[in-house]
């Protein structure tokens, strides 16, 4: 299939062959499996459920197994000691430190969100820490914030309406994926457990009137297991050595309905259809079921990016993940989605009627692929500003998020549908168009933006204009490469038959240079470390413009003079020289691919 109409076509066949029984049939199934931990017989029983479902559908399934150092929970006690008794039911949270068996008790302190400028505001030293759940920060930096600043123990009281007594499950792991020997020392060295909504506004109350004294005993255990991690892949006809990789995990907390089952099903059910019309596939799907997500902290994608880098590097398109769909009472929609997708997600909302909000990636999601420079889109729908803010207390998830109160009934049949309709013209637009829908027009502006953003930020110590005009000789290629591909795409369209194949080499070069302007930008522009790193869980530096520039210029403000500011200054300017040579790099591939498409095709633009 060649045109957009014939696109259309192909995305309006699959769409009519959803069945939402299929859907409940897979997320029943993973329900009554309940909590999936990797290493237990439970996540065992689910990766040979998935497995034999992709089987059956006509893939070729596997189930590759390796080792991850996890957690599991054991005892976790909590209780105010004065100005009154009063026991609190808790959940440990995994990869903390364990008490001693007497526990520990001091001040209760309360530092609401749990960032490093509620840290600063008070004296936190040798206190048990009350904060709240959220991402602002998430969890794990939450938990190095508190043992930072000499905090005793940190307690986290749940998202949610005020009343619930829902206590989440989670993990302050902090080290993304498998730890090296040089970040297990940043593993977390601070006990912390989990209480519920209603128990923390209780807290809160007492807070009000001083003097309250805690006590926690936690304990939690941290070993090696083999997890068990199901892929099936349907390769393409055109572009063999490309594909979209769909991915989301399969380990899950609780009765694991919206978080993460649903998701599952979504994804049997999208290989289901695509297996049914991979004729028409140009590049191929891959489809990766993590193991090792929630509380070995993207364990299992990690080690996918590690063992697979050269087939991802060379030939994953995009990364497509899919996490808690269908959430009930949700209504708005929100992509997490890297620059150079976000003119292809505006014409799939044109498309769909459906406005999509449009973020930066986090280091969330199982983004595993963040140093490799491979375009994110993790598209789901959640409540409204309103919503997080009056009542829900940023429960975006919703307030059974990882709780045994995240149950069938939590699902909302019709919300599922769309996501899989939104997907399914991702994969198509991204598997089977001539040439992959991305462009860097966006990026460059973006790019620009944020360096005059940080220019006002830095209140007059840092200049970028060598780097902006930069950027802007970067976008006038980006406009030209822009050119190149319409040029190709109406030629393919409007020209001989006999002379496809000839232009179908041209857009396949084209290709190359869009993954590459990804790999080059990304990893300089959104990431803070060496590209076969792994930032920690959530760090939220990265929601900040240019990452790397951002987190020097803070300190540079902050600084009172003399050396402290000699010393930044010398950082920066190497910092800039490593985005002066990625853009530059960018520029040359790309512009060397336009040559040659200009002089071995004859275009002309």
């Amino acid at each position: 299939m060649s045109s957009n109409v014939d696109l259309k076509e192909l995305e309006n066949k699959i769409i009519e062959s959803f069945s939402i029984e299929e859907i409940y049939r897979h997320v029943k199934f993973l329900v009554e499996i309940g909590e999936r931990l990797t290493g237990t017989k439970e996540m065992e029983k689910a990766a040979k459920y998935i497995k034999s479902v992709l089987k059956a559908y006509g893939l070729e399934p596997r189930i590759d197994e390796f080792y991850v150092y996890t957690s599991f929970p054991g005892i976790s006690e909590f209780k105010i000691i004065q100005p009154e008794q009063l026991v609190v039911e808790s959940f440990p949270n995994l990869h903390c430190y364990s008490t001693a068996p007497e526990g520990i008790e001091g001040e209760l302190e309360y530092v609401g969100s749990g960032s490093e400028d509620e840290f600063k505001k008070k004296d936190v030293k040798g206190k048990i820490i009350l904060a709240e759940l959220s991402y602002s920060p998430p969890r794990p930096e939450k938990a190095k914030i508190a043992e930072k600043y000499g905090a005793k123990a940190l307690v986290l009281m749940n998202w949610g309406p005020s009343d619930k007594s829902t206590i989440g499950k989670g993990a302050i792991k902090w080290v993304w994926g498998n730890p090296t020997p040089e970040s297990w020392k940043l593993m977390p060295k601070i006990p912390s457990i989990n209480i519920s909504r209603a128990a923390g506004e209780r807290l809160k109350e007492m807070l009000g009137k001083k003097g309250v004294k805690a006590w926690l005993r936690v304990e939690n255990i941290k070993s090696w297991v083999k997890a068990k991690q199901p892929i099936a892949e349907i390769v393409g006809n055109s572009e063999p050595d490309m594909f979209v990789l769909v991915n989301g995990h399969l380990d899950a907390w609780g009765k694991t309905a919206t978080c993460n089952s649903s998701g599952n099903a979504l994804m049997l059910e999208l290989a289901r259809c695509f297996i049914e019309c991979k004729e028409f596939l140009r590049r191929g799907i891959v489809f990766a079921f993590w193991d090792g997500h929630e509380i070995a902290e993207a364990a299992g994608s990690t080690w996918y990016v590690d063992n697979f880098w050269e087939k991802l590097r060379e030939g994953c398109v995009a990364y497509l993940n899919i996490d808690s769909p269908g959430l009930k009472g949700a209504t708005r929609f929100v992509a997490y989605a890297s620059p150079e997708t976000w003119s292809f997600l505006k014409k799939i909302e044109e498309e769909t009627g459906i406005n999509i909000e449009k973020h930066l990636p986090l280091k969330t999601g199982d983004n595993s692929v963040l140093g490799i420079g491979i375009p994110y889109i993790s598209t789901y729908a959640t409540y409204t500003q309103e919503e997080l803010e009056k009542t829900l207390n940023y429960a975006s998830l919703g307030w059974w998020y990882h709780s045994d109160e995240d149950t069938l009934d939590k699902i909302d049949g019709e919300l599922l549908e769309e996501h899989f309709k939104i997907y399914v013209k991702y994969i198509v637009g991204l598997c089977c168009s001539l040439i992959i829908p991305f462009e860097f027009v966006t990026v460059a502006d973006h790019i620009a933006k944020e360096l005059e953003e940080l220019e006002k930020i830095s209140k007059g110590k840092a200049k970028f204009n060598m780097l902006l005009e930069k950027v802007k000789e970067y976008r006038d290629v980006a406009e030209e490469l822009n050119a190149v591909t319409a040029k190709i795409e109406e030629m393919y369209t409007n020209g001989k038959e006999e002379n496809k194949t000839r232009v179908e080499e041209a857009a396949k070069l084209v290709n190359k240079c869009i993954l590459k302007n990804s790999r080059i930008l990304t990893s300089a522009f959104r990431s803070t470390v060496d590209p076969y790193d792994q930032e920690p869980y959530g760090l939220s530096i990265l929601e900040k413009p240019i990452p790397r520039l951002y987190a020097i210029i803070k300190e540079m403000v902050e600084a009172s003079g003399g050396e402290k500011i000699r010393l930044l200054e010398t950082k920066l300017t190497r910092e800039k020289n490593r985005l002066m040579d990625a853009l530059n790099d960018a520029m040359d591939f790309t512009r060397l691919i336009i040559d040659n498409l200009t002089l071995k095709y004859n275009l002309s633009t």
